[in-house]
């Protein structure tokens, strides 16, 4: 009896997935949690999987300033099943999906995330606060958050795209840019 509850588990979410209509979605599912607004955090990443999410907080020393060698601590806030715990990521998971990548250059850190480093976020100092800048729609723009898309029905999860959303410098609305994997 047990075997067939877990085949049909397993059935019923490849089944579930969701895949239909993903080209035109226009948003963030609304419900998805959102971590909470500190003064560590720089940005977040959602996936269409569930509501766990990857939070990037600033990695700052016990004096206060940001620690130069690594400037970003990345971790699980559990969301799914978990009620928002905290978990810190696998050698996997930073190695090859939500890690990063810094080089310090004067004031400003350019940071690559592990799983797309195609685009750069530049970590810097705006108003006596350390600000992630990225690129949206050719324009610079506070980083805020990112949304995975991915195909999980076969063994290896398949990325379908990725939206970037931040905050125009120059105008202060809200920007996306949806970037499809190729």
């Amino acid at each position: 009896m047990r075997l067939y509850f877990v085949i049909f588990f397993v059935l019923l979410q490849l089944c579930s997935l969701g895949q239909e209509g993903w080209e035109t979605r226009p948003d963030l599912p609304d419900n998805f949690p959102r971590p909470e607004e500190t003064e560590e955090l720089l940005f977040f990443i959602q996936r269409n999987r569930n509501e766990n999410t990857i939070v990037y907080d600033l990695n700052l020393k016990a004096d206060g300033s940001l620690d130069s060698k690594n400037p970003i601590n990345a971790y699980w806030r559990r969301f799914h099943l978990d009620n928002g715990i905290s978990k810190d990521l696998s050698w996997l998971e930073l190695n090859f999906a939500y890690g990063y990548k810094s080089q310090k250059n004067k004031d400003v850190y350019t940071i690559k995330l592990k799983a797309y480093n195609e685009r750069e976020i530049q970590l810097t100092l705006k108003n006596g606060k350390w600000t992630p800048i990225i690129t949206i729609n050719g324009q610079p723009a506070i980083l805020k958050n990112l949304y995975i898309f991915a195909d999980e029905s076969k063994l290896w999860p398949s990325v379908l795209y990725a939206d970037i959303y931040g905050e125009s410098i120059l105008t202060k609305a809200l920007v996306k840019e949806r970037i499809f994997n190729k």
